[in-house]
């Protein structure tokens, strides 16, 4: 899909941006990973640069260790050990959710759901795009506590950075220090306020109101829409750090207008012998997502 799809569902997706990055397309967890650095291009796919978890720093790109000298070194903090947790759907902001009254087996059947669901949900926008991410198995969260040092590095080897991949004026460049993967993910995104999707609930007993983390999720038959990730381990949304350079980019709404973060902006020194590129250029770093002891007491 395009990048405009992409960014109105990372923008939909703004009641759950503690997590970080909402990705549309979840990216291959061997790919993107705590320690990687990259970019998302302006359809929003990843492309992996760097590994800074690997001593010396390893070149995902040319498949080799960076030559000596090429950046300064980077000692990797201590990664958190992982956390395991079955989601409920995730689902965008401006929805109406409404509750369906089920009086038989039938009724379920009907909503292409299991007959033996305790009850149904009718989730519906309330605007002109919504979204429903979905993970069957547990969503494992896993990362570093820490930003300081990627911002460290990151900061002090800017100039070297755009040398060698300078596709990172255009895009920006992330770092991802935490992510939220799964291998069953499912995603319905739509436009318009005509689409309705409905979802059926077990917890044992019926009626919304025990719907809780115990709670098992079937998504029903008769809803289009879906897209499908069972393939692999795959990232929903990344946590980390955005340095965006100089004055293009991408077209995608700044986080930290959702967050009430100061700007924190530094000068990058040209490298090289380019006359048409000035001497220093202004970056600007942005924080996406909140650490994930923040996240866990929500």
């Amino acid at each position: 899909m395009g990048g405009d799809l992409s960014e109105r569902y990372r923008n939909a997706m703004r009641p759950h941006r503690a997590f970080g990055y909402a990705l549309y397309e979840p990216v291959p967890y061997a790919r993107l990973f705590p320690g990687v650095l990259g970019y998302l291009d302006e359809k929003r796919q990843w492309h992996p640069l760097l590994d800074l978890t690997k001593s010396p720093i390893f070149n995902i790109v040319s498949g080799k260790s960076v030559e000596p000298n090429t950046y300064t070194p980077f000692l990797p903090p201590v990664g958190k050990m992982p956390d395991s947790r079955f989601w409920e759907p995730r689902v965008s902001s401006k929805h109406k959710e409404t509750e369906i009254k089920l009086e038989a087996e039938a009724d379920a059947l009907a909503l292409g759901l299991p007959a033996t669901v305790g009850g149904a949900l009718e989730y519906q926008s309330s605007v002109d795009f919504g979204a429903i991410l979905m993970c069957d198995d547990a969503v494992v969260a896993e990362g570093f506590d820490v930003r300081d040092p990627f911002l460290v590095w990151i900061k002090k080897n800017s100039a070297a950075l755009l040398v060698e991949f300078p596709d990172l004026r255009r895009h920006g460049a992330y770092i991802a220090t935490w992510t939220y993967s799964a291998a069953k993910i499912h995603i319905n995104a739509w436009e318009g306020v005509q689409h309705k999707v409905v979802l059926g609930f077990q917890v044992g007993a019926t009626g919304v109101g025990n719907v809780g983390p115990e709670t098992s999720w079937f998504r029903g038959r008769a809803s289009n829409g879906w897209s499908h990730y069972v393939d692999s381990k795959r990232v929903v949304f990344f946590s980390g750090v955005k340095v965006k350079y100089g004055m293009f980019g991408s077209r995608e709404e700044v986080e930290k207008k959702w967050r009430g973060q100061r700007s924190d902006k530094f000068l990058v020194d040209k490298l090289g012998n380019d006359d048409e590129e000035p001497e220093t250029s202004m970056a600007e770093i942005e924080l996406l997502g909140d650490d994930y002891d923040v996240v866990i007491k929500r």
